[in-house]
């Protein structure tokens, strides 16, 4: 009889043979942010900061924002084969877990959205440990990632997500110890605090387009490349689209756009669909 569940990772490498893939994935969060305190404390330099600032946008917007979220998580969109899985690799570097494991949880928080099932919500979870990332799923239904079981690539990445973190930071540092800092470590550590931001300032703090869960905020926005119109999100879940009045800049939806990425769309016009679903909340 096949498992109905699927374990989040496979086992760690055999350094961390003795730790869960939950807690291994925890100790490489607590390492970036023991080298980034440290190094940012030693050289001082808001330069390097903005370079790693701008790193992590770069990663937001091509890796999380329109490989994981939009492209996997909710197929709003269909683009050219080589650009994503570029854009999955990318999404890997953020740490935020496999391709497969992030897009699992991902769809139960849209099907269980803002309840006791929802794995990352602020009202059931509070805030500290969604802010922090402190909750945890061990197993996901294979039902939330039928559609991913079958690629070989996404396979790949699930079974060697760790190797390849491992690989990727020892290349790094064998150029320099401040290069693998700079840009890995702190965009990881930005990445990190994304996901907190998202998860629950854009559930209790914000604006609303549609009387639904989930709250548009400005400093989310500018963390995540476009992801902080979230309950335009919450409403449309299959645009490729989040923001939608003329001042919620989506910096993933024009890029698409103004490079013809798109092959089809679930919602070919998503400006429109938005006027034909809005309305104005009181509060």
């Amino acid at each position: 009889m096949k498992k109905s569940t699927l374990s989040l990772f496979t086992p760690p490498p055999p350094f961390f043979s003795r730790l869960s893939s939950v807690n291994t994935l925890r100790l490489f969060h607590f390492a970036n942010h023991i080298l980034c305190l440290y190094f940012i404390y030693l050289d001082q330099s808001f330069i390097l900061v903005l370079y790693s600032f701008l790193i992590w946008n770069f990663l937001a917007s091509f890796g999380v924002s329109i490989g994981l979220h939009r492209l996997l998580a909710h197929r709003s969109f269909e683009t050219h084969k080589c650009f994503e899985k570029v854009c999955i690799l990318l999404g890997c570097l953020s740490t935020g877990g496999s391709p497969i494991s992030w897009v699992g949880i991902h769809r139960i928080h849209h099907a269980k959205t803002d309840t006791k099932k929802d794995p990352h919500s602020p009202f059931y979870k509070g805030w500290l440990k969604v802010q922090f990332n402190l909750w945890e799923v061990k197993s996901i239904p294979k039902k939330y990632v039928a559609d991913l079981m079958s690629n070989h690539f996404l396979l790949f990445l699930h079974k060697n997500y760790f190797k390849i973190l491992t690989l990727w930071m020892l290349l790094l540092f064998l150029i320099d110890i401040r290069v693998l800092v700079y840009a890995y470590s702190l965009p990881a550590v930005m990445s990190f605090h994304s996901f907190g931001f998202i998860n629950f300032l854009g559930h209790r703090f914000g604006y609303k387009n549609f009387k639904n869960t989930g709250e548009n905020n400005w400093f989310v926005n500018l963390w995540t490349a476009g992801e902080g119109w979230h309950n335009n999100h919450h409403k449309i879940p299959h645009s490729y689209r989040i923001g939608f009045r003329w001042f919620e800049w989506d910096i993933s939806a024009f890029i698409l756009e103004q490079f013809h990425l798109i092959k089809s769309a679930k919602v070919d016009n998503p400006r429109k669909e938005f006027l034909k679903m809005y309305s104005v909340t009181s509060g």
